[in-house]
């Protein structure tokens, strides 16, 4: 479980870092290893994609382990309400990024046809940029209080 979730803090360091670099690039207008702003977008899509749903999965499986173990008797009721907030803070925020990084990402088509709205391109690149810095945050503090509820787990000693 900590492997994975070094993994998913290492593919969202890689997120951020492939994030500033396309928009860095979109702005001062140089190439990324040879390649283009957009080709390197889209090599930027398919991994933020990649990690967005790869953080998903940690939470959903280990979320399932949890309610697994409190209905074996493994913790309290009260762990699994946690949980449920955990996710209803989490899930959305996560949705929006993707929502909103995609959204960008599919906007580099109007730039790259000259449409008229191709002004709308930095500052929907400024919210996403943002809400991912924001949407960090918030992953990195899911990953304490799951990490809570998990140590939290133990034999009741009534149910024993």
């Amino acid at each position: 479980m900590y492997l994975f979730m070094i993994i998913c803090y290492f593919f969202m360091l890689i997120n951020l870092i492939n994030l500033s670099l396309v928009g860095a690039s979109g702005y001062w207008s140089f190439s990324i290893f040879g390649a283009s702003h957009t080709r390197f977008a889209l090599f930027m899509i398919l991994i933020f994609t990649i990690t967005e749903t790869i953080v998903m999965y940690f939470f959903i499986s280990t979320g399932k382990a949890i309610k697994s173990a409190i209905t074996s008797g493994l913790g309290e009721e009260e762990l699994w309400s946690r949980e449920r907030k955990l996710k209803m803070v989490l899930f959305p925020q996560l949705m929006l990024t993707i929502f909103l990084i995609g959204g960008w990402f599919i906007h580099i088509g109007a730039v790259e046809n000259n449409m008229p709205t191709k002004w709308l391109h930095w500052p929907i690149f400024l919210v996403a940029y943002l809400h991912h810095l924001w949407s960090l945050k918030i992953k990195n503090d899911s990953f304490r209080e799951q990490l809570s509820i998990i140590s939290e787990l133990e034999p009741d000693p009534i149910k024993s």
